[in-house]
């Protein structure tokens, strides 16, 4: 005869199994947050790192940098360009006048202080400037007069004025957009690679490397350099000391020990048999003999950075060099990779490359020598870090503009 269990025992059985499920599902829960705990201090304090790290930073780019830097640059990638891409310049509107370039004069004029902009609106050619009678032909068919000009900008030296700027729209849709483009006489100015406190990274460089009171004496300008070495698909290299891998084929900027810069294609134009003194690689030229590179609408392959994209118009800055090796600068809000390269292409470059993007990114700025110290006034109103900014620690690596000769008090 077969005995079956009594109801009460199955029952019995059922509550057994449901408390085992349940120790099982609590231990679970208690070995991962075992596991987990180590990870989230490590990440909990990579952050505070992060957000306390010397520099200029506000917390929201310290924060987007962090990401970045730990396997969440995709991630930013794609929410900027969502958010840029719903942010985009009006197209249409005007401008009612050139302004004014940062000069000696106008600075002292204008008695900016620090953390003033130096940049006002007025006459096409500020009183006593020198100015080239050749300019840069401007994109829109009704141009203000004055577009396109070039004007002597920031203090002069003792061989005379060493940069110009010119102002104008950059391209014929966006009218209410105003682009500049500096002009550097290599001849009467030199460069120098500056590295930042988190980038280029592999630091720290020394002494060396950094500006010095030396230097403060004959500094006249500074910009922004590149990508992060992370997404530049290039390197740095600093005396005989790299970050990152430098890149066959890759946009290069490389400078002789004597601050000399060359621009061109890493493995064809130069490479290290040459010797440079430093090397800074972003992405790849984007005019090359003169000519606007083939797919700079495209980017199939990336060659001109995945970050935002290259039809959206945010703020960009590129570097060129002409015929007569005269370095160029430009930069803007409302730019896309292809209005940024025509924009150089017209100022003359025979070869250009892409530097940095977004508004936190893009600076120029001039220093006017007085008896207070430098002064720094912005290149465009609308660049966002402080005209001070490259006087003191940055986070990003930068190029520095010092006179050859002394500079005019």
């Amino acid at each position: 005869m077969s005995v079956q269990p009594a109801l009460g025992s199955r029952h019995l059985h059922v509550r057994r199994s449901s408390a085992g499920t349940a120790t099982i599902a609590q231990l679970f829960v208690r070995w991962f947050n075992v596991l987990s705990l180590p990870a989230l201090l490590i990440a909990g304090w990579s952050y505070t790192n992060a957000l306390t790290a010397p520099g200029n930073l506000s917390v929201v780019e310290r924060s987007v940098e962090w990401l970045r830097g730990n396997h969440y640059g995709d991630t930013v990638s794609q929410v900027e360009a969502w958010y840029y891409a719903h942010h985009q310049p009006a197209e249409g509107g005007t401008l009612a006048s050139m302004p004014i370039a940062v000069t000696d004069a106008s600075v002292a004029a204008a008695k900016v202080a620090p953390g003033g902009t130096g940049l006002q609106t007025g006459p096409a050619r500020p009183t006593g400037s020198t100015v080239d009678d050749h300019g840069i032909t401007p994109f829109s068919a009704t141009p203000v007069p004055g577009e396109g000009v070039w004007q002597s900008l920031g203090d002069t030296t003792s061989a005379g004025t060493a940069m110009q700027a010119a102002y104008l729209r950059p391209d014929a849709i966006h009218g209410g957009v105003l682009s500049a483009v500096v002009r550097i006489d290599q001849s009467t100015m030199k460069f120098k690679l500056v590295p930042g406190a988190d980038e280029p990274g592999n630091g720290p460089w020394g002494s060396r490397s950094q500006l010095t009171t030396t230097d403060s004496a004959h500094l006249l300008a500074a910009f922004n350099s590149g990508f992060r070495i992370a997404d530049a698909n290039g390197g740095f290299q600093l005396a005989e000391r790299t970050s990152g891998a430098l890149r066959q084929g890759a946009a290069t900027i490389a400078l002789a020990a004597d601050g000399t810069l060359t621009l061109g294609n890493w493995g064809r134009d130069f490479s290290s048999a040459d010797q440079p003194f430093a090397v800074r690689q972003n992405l790849d030229l984007i005019v090359d003999g003169g000519q606007l590179v083939d797919g700079l609408d495209s980017n199939k392959a990336n060659q001109w950075g995945k970050t935002v994209g290259n039809a959206l118009y945010v703020w960009r800055s590129g570097i060129g060099i002409d015929a007569q090796r005269r370095v160029l600068y430009a930069a803007s809000e409302g730019l896309s990779v292809k209005s940024l390269a025509a924009l150089l292409q017209r100022a003359g470059a025979v070869r250009a490359m892409e530097l940095d993007i977004n508004h936190s990114w893009v600076s120029f700025n001039t220093f006017h020598h007085s008896s207070a110290g430098l002064i720094g006034a912005k290149l465009l109103k609308g660049m966002q870090k402080s005209p001070n900014r490259y006087l003191g620690p940055d986070a990003r690596d930068y190029f520095a503009i010092e006179a050859r000769a002394s500079v005019a008090t």
